[in-house]
Order: structure tokens, then C-alpha cells, then sequence
């Protein structure tokens, strides 16, 4: 650039402001109008974001403007500068941030070169100065929308003179606050920072960088929580909670986010035609929870149909909810579930879609591996989805600790575990998850996307063990017919019906000192019982002394024994038992019990008539106490026993069951709790 006179800089400057000074205007236009766009879209994605637009003034113009040229940097500024429109979109959560600038990208011309998202050249220290800078134009056939009905005027285009670029900076609170005071004040200061003080500074944006996670994360549970609120709620509350957010709804008619509330405590309620009226009148406010639960309505009432006006119209909700810049992996994952019987490559790739926009959502990473392992018949995708596997069990833990996602999360838990390997705990949370089922269909679901790993039943641990639990609870919650007639066909053939009232004891315990501190308890406490008792079969332990109550009361009880078809080894028969039961397993296990279970059911015993006495125990019988608390039995435990009977106590589950009981270590209390079987 050739030298210029003082005069010439003079001259260039006053045109160049004379120039901003016309297109001003044109500028102000445009702040405007962004505010009305960037208003009407996060009203969902971002509800309490604050919004900032304004023109450049021009005597910021001019400083920059003069000071660019006498740097060299360029001559036109009215071309070149990019700001000359400025908006500002400061959200609650850094979730709120990637909604907006997926929004942007959507929706406007971006200048790739010229934005960018701070974050990427930051120093450790530096947290605080995270804005996402875009460098935008108005891109012409986008606007208006039916979710944004704002006319962009022509002049507001660019053209062969004005470029009409705006910038939008994105950022959170914390950052926007951290901005305001370090950036400005420290690190565009003319003064180097002090050690000292920039080591509090690093510890601060630590602090502050792991707030603004822990919003995202809270505000996703909440969200998930408000959701699914009404399944904790009875027929009548229910009632009551939409007669009161329906007076509500009055006042405020254009409530998306209130009609969707209203919509999901009527899905609850299953009245479904309710919940399809009120989630209609608002599709076309574009609000995605609204699109994407009106989908599976839709869907699920019209699954008989998938050809028809109504699947079909459904369907497309779930693609229009799960398209950007929504990209909902829930929604994903239910538009999948609309494809399952029709075309499995295609819901394997949506289920894979879902997976890859959240990792660790526990109903997309579950479905994604049950059809990876599908597809490749083989467990392989499990170990390889470790990570994800491990953030998905965290993740569905907090649901159930809060008590949100029931009883998904526990469903998630129980498919999680099996395939880590860990059958126990997978059937731990089957049970809970059983127990807080409160329609049949959920168990049907759970059972038939099991079932779908029939192919690598061989390989996969307690596969067998969950089916038939989950046939169980199926069969004595809902008394579903095809579930008892399947266990009919898994009872212990040829034998002689178990005689009522039917004890279960439980347990066992090394200690051989114990052992006959149990044996006077049992044998006083059954002295006068008249029935059946189930136990373990062998001599040692609980089982042994179980077979020593058989031959004290040989006339007033039957002893049945339940075992493996190969006994471990030292363990032999008790031959006192009147008579023996066997699985297909090759050791101790949780099928025994299971077994035992199947034969009383489909004998015809309700489990509310049925008593287990705990006594110590392992891993089994921890499965064996809750499982019976779960059908409705009623579990006595001896107190002070040790092991898992002291441990279900303190179980935050569990432990406050009103089927469960502390025996104290005597027969007497033992004899009350078993009301002498008469």
C-alpha cells in the first residue's frame, strides 16, 4: 500500500464513515430482524437464553476502521469488516450452546473462514472466553417457517456493494460472566497477570468448566424427569394433574411445553385419543417433544397398519424430531423401533444414528448393541462398546436413583450387566425392574428384545436364567396366558404335586458352628408346621439341615430338594429329602431357584401364599430373596445371619419392603412367622 498524507486519511476517512453512515440503516434492519429470528428459535432449544443484537455504532466504525488501515490490514472496510451487525445468544447450559449453533449452521450463510469456535485455541487456563463465533449472512428460501414466521427484507440480502455479514456469538452464562471480568480485564490488559494470580485464575476456570457440565447434565435429567413424572402418578392423581394443567392452558394457550405435559400424563393414563388431540393442535408450533411423542403415539396405536395414512404420518413426526438440528437420539431410537419389522438394515442404522448422537443414552446404546450383536452373531460389540456400555449403566443408576426413567432404567440395567458378563446383578435389576412394571406390555417388550440375542445364547452367561424371570414376573403380575402356559411346559415333569402351605428356606453358611445354632432353630421353629418345604437338596450347609427338619417331622412335611444336574464337588444328596428336583445346569446357580418358582406357579400356588426364610447366603441367595419379594412372597430373615441376609436390609430398595421381615434367632419367632401352616 502506497504511503498517504495526513489529508489523504483525513479525505478516505470521512468517505468511509460517510459510507457506513448511509448503509447505518440497512445494519440497524438487520439487528432487528436477527433478534426476531434468534427469539423465535431458541424458544425451545433455549427458552431462557438472553439475546443481544445491535449495529455497530458508527463511531466504532470509524476507530476501527482507521486503525485497520494504518495497520495495512485492508482499505474497504465497509467490504471487509464483518461485524458491522452483532448478535449474542448467552445460554443456560453448554447442551443449550450446540442446540443454537446447530440452529445457525442449519439456517444461515456461513463464512467458514472468518468464524470460529474460541474453545479450539484456548490455553489451559483459559475457560473463560469459549464463545462459538459465526460469521453469518441470511440465506435466501430459508425464512419464513412455520416455526419461525419472520420475513427477511430484501435489503438485507447482500449485494455487489454491502456484503451484509452479521457475527453471532454463542457462549453460557459462566462463560459469558468469566468473559466480561478475566478476558477483558486480564488478558487484554496492558500488564503481564502474576503468577500467583494466574494460578487462581486456572483453578477458577476449572471450577467453572466443570459447573457448566453439571448444568448440562442436571438440565438433561430434569428434562427426562418432567417427562416421565406421570408414571409415578395413580389413575386419579393422574386425572387430577391434567384437570389442573388443562385450567392452566387456559391462560396461556400457546404453551407447547405445557400442552406436551398434558400430553404425556394422558399417554400414562393411556388414554391415547386424548393424548393425540392435544399434542395435534400443536404441531404446528414445531416444539420437537411434542413432534416426537405424537410419532409414537401414532405409531403404536397404528402398528397393525404400517402402509396406512396414520403409521405413516407418524413416522414422519419422528423423522421431522430426530432431524437437525433437534438430532434427538431418543427420537432416533423410536423411529428405529418403527422399522423393526419391516426393514432390520434400515433400524440397525437408525439405532446406530442414535448411538452416535449419545453414546451413553441408555435406550439408543442398548438397541444399537442388542442389533450389532445380531448382526455379527457374536458378543464381540459388547466388549468393544465397553466405554459406552460403562457411561450407560452410570447414566441409567442416576435415573433410578432419582426415580426417573421407571422402570426403563432398571430394564437398561439388567440387558447392560448380562452382556458385561454379570448375570447376578443383571437379575437383580430384571426384578426391580418387574416389580415397577405396571403394564404387561413393558415385560412383553423387554422380553422380546432378549429374546433377539437367542443367537448368542450359547455364549452369554444367564441368558436362560433372565428369559425365564422375565416369563415369571410376566405370568404372576399380569397373569398373562401364554407366559403360563410356557412355564407349564418348563415345570419339573412326572412328579407328585407340592402340597400347600409351601416354605422356602434359603441361605447357607460355612461356618459349621452356625450351622448348628440353625439346626435347633429350624427344628423348633417348623415343630408344628404342616406342608412343603423347598431347599437346596445336598448335606451341607442350610440344605443339610433342611433334610435333618424331614426326618424330625416325617409325617407332617415334604421335603423337596432342587440341584444341578452335575453336583459340584464334595456336594452329595441329602437322602432324607422326600424327593429331588433337577435343572440342566452344571453347578449351583440361580436356575435352581427359578425352577422352583416355575413348578409352584404352574402348580397353581399363588407366590402371596408362599413363605422363604433366609438364613446368611451368597450371590444366589441374595438373587433368591429378592426375586421372592418381587412375586409377593413373604421373606422372614434371620437376624444377625451374616452375609446377604444383613446386606438386603440395608439395600435402599429393598430393604423397606413390606413383605420383609427380621426374625430374631430363635424358633418361637420362627414358628409365629410361618403361623404353624395351619
Amino acid at each position: 500500500m502506497l504511503p498517504t498524507t495526513p489529508e489523504q486519511d483525513h479525505q478516505w476517512a470521512q468517505e468511509q464513515i460517510e459510507a457506513y453512515r448511509k448503509a447505518y440503516p440497512r445494519y440497524t434492519r438487520m439487528a432487528q430482524v436477527l433478534q426476531q429470528v434468534l427469539d423465535k428459535a431458541t424458544k425451545h432449544i433455549a427458552p431462557l437464553a438472553i439475546l443481544q443484537t445491535r449495529p455497530k455504532a458508527i463511531p466504532s466504525y470509524a476507530e476501527k476502521a482507521i486503525r485497520k488501515k494504518k495497520a495495512g490490514r485492508y482499505s474497504n472496510p465497509l467490504v471487509r469488516m464483518t461485524d458491522l451487525c452483532g448478535g449474542r445468544v448467552i445460554t443456560q447450559t453448554l447442551t443449550e450452546v450446540r442446540a443454537v449453533c446447530e440452529f445457525i449452521e442449519q439456517h444461515f450463510v456461513i463464512d467458514v473462514e472468518n468464524s470460529v469456535d474460541v474453545s479450539q485455541r484456548l490455553k489451559p487456563s483459559e475457560f473463560g472466553y469459549r464463545s462459538v463465533h459465526y460469521i453469518i449472512q441470511f440465506k435466501r428460501g430459508v425464512f419464513p417457517t412455520s416455526q419461525i414466521p419472520v420475513e427477511i427484507p430484501e435489503e438485507l440480502y447482500p449485494d455487489e456493494t454491502t456484503p451484509m455479514k452479521a457475527e453471532i456469538q454463542v457462549r453460557t452464562v459462566l462463560e459469558h460472566a468469566w468473559a466480561g471480568f478475566v478476558h477483558d480485564r486480564v488478558y487484554k490488559s496492558a500488564f503481564s497477570v502474576p503468577p500467583k494470580w494466574e494460578r487462581e485464575l486456572a483453578v477458577l476456570a476449572g471450577l467453572l468448566e466443570q459447573t457448566d457440565q453439571a448444568f448440562a447434565r442436571i438440565q438433561s435429567g430434569l428434562r427426562t424427569y418432567v417427562a416421565s413424572y406421570g408414571a409415578y402418578l395413580n389413575e386419579t392423581q393422574l386425572k387430577n394433574e391434567i384437570d389442573i394443567l388443562e385450567s392452566v392452558l387456559t391462560c396461556d394457550p400457546e404453551n407447547a411445553d405445557l400442552a406436551h405435559r398434558i400430553g404425556k400424563l394422558a399417554m400414562e393414563l393411556g388414554d391415547w385419543q386424548k393424548a393425540i388431540d392435544i399434542f395435534s393442535k400443536y404441531v404446528g408450533s414445531g416444539y420437537q417433544p411434542i413432534l416426537r411423542d405424537l410419532g409414537v403415539v401414532l405409531c403404536k396405536l397404528n402398528a397393525g397398519d404400517p402402509n396406512g395414512e396414520l403409521f405413516r404420518q407418524g413416522r414422519k413426526y419422528l423423522e421431522i424430531a430426530s432431524a437437525p438440528p433437534y438430532q434427538d437420539s431418543d427420537a432416533l431410537a423410536s423411529l428405529a423401533g418403527t422399522w423393526k419389522k419391516h426393514d432390520e438394515a434400515k433400524t440397525r442404522d437408525l439405532y446406530r444414528q442414535a448411538f452416535e448422537q449419545d453414546p451413553t443414552d441408555p435406550y439408543a446404546v442398548s438397541n444399537y448393541l442388542v442389533y450389532e450383536i445380531i448382526h455379527q452373531r457374536d458378543l464381540a460389540p459388547a466388549s468393544l462398546m465397553s466405554p459406552s456400555l460403562t457411561a450407560a449403566i452410570q447414566r441409567s443408576r442416576d435415573q433410578a436413583e432419582v426415580g426417573m426413567n421407571m422402570p426403563w432404567a432398571y430394564y437398561n440395567l439388567g440387558i447392560f450387566q448380562l452382556l458385561l458378563g454379570h448375570p447376578y446383578e443383571s437379575l437383580t435389576a430384571y426384578a426391580q425392574a418387574i416389580q415397577l412394571s405396571a403394564s404387561d406390555w413393558i415385560i412383553e417388550t423387554s422380553l422380546r428384545s432378549l429374546e433377539k440375542l437367542s443367537v448368542v445364547q450359547e455364549k452369554l452367561h444367564g441368558y436362560e436364567w433372565v428369559r425365564r424371570a422375565l416369563m415369571l414376573g410376566r405370568a404372576v403380575k399380569f397373569q398373562d396366558g401364554p407366559s403360563l402356559a410356557q412355564l407349564k411346559g418348563l415345570a419339573t415333569p412326572d412328579v407328585f404335586a407340592i402340597p400347600t402351605p409351601v416354605v422356602i428356606v434359603a441361605g447357607g453358611t460355612a461356618d459349621n458352628v452356625r450351622v448348628e445354632d440353625y439346626r435347633s432353630l429350624l427344628l423348633e421353629g417348623f415343630q408344628s408346621f404342616r406342608g412343603a418345604i423347598l431347599g437346596g437338596g445336598t448335606t451341607a450347609g442350610v440344605s443339610g439341615l433342611i433334610g435333618a427338619v424331614q426326618a424330625a417331622y416325617p409325617q407332617s412335611i415334604d421335603t423337596i430338594g432342587y440341584i444341578p444336574a452335575t453336583l459340584p464337588p464334595g456336594a452329595a444328596l441329602d437322602p432324607r429329602y422326600r424327593q429331588v428336583r433337577s435343572t440342566d445346569a452344571q453347578d449351583f446357580s440361580a436356575l435352581e431357584p427359578i425352577q422352583y418358582w416355575i413348578d409352584l406357579v404352574s402348580s397353581g400356588i399363588p407366590p402371596q401364599q408362599v413363605k422363604l426364610v433366609g438364613i446368611n447366603g451368597g450371590e444366589i441367595a441374595a438373587f433368591e430373596y429378592r426375586f421372592a419379594l418381587m412375586l409377593g412372597a413373604s421373606v422372614g430373615v434371620i437376624e444377625s445371619s451374616g452375609r446377604e441376609a444383613a446386606r438386603l436390609f440395608k439395600d435402599p430398595y429393598w430393604g423397606n419392603s413390606k413383605a420383609l421381615r427380621c426374625l430374631s434367632p430363635d424358633g418361637k419367632a420362627l414358628e409365629t412367622f410361618l403361623g404353624s401352616g395351619k
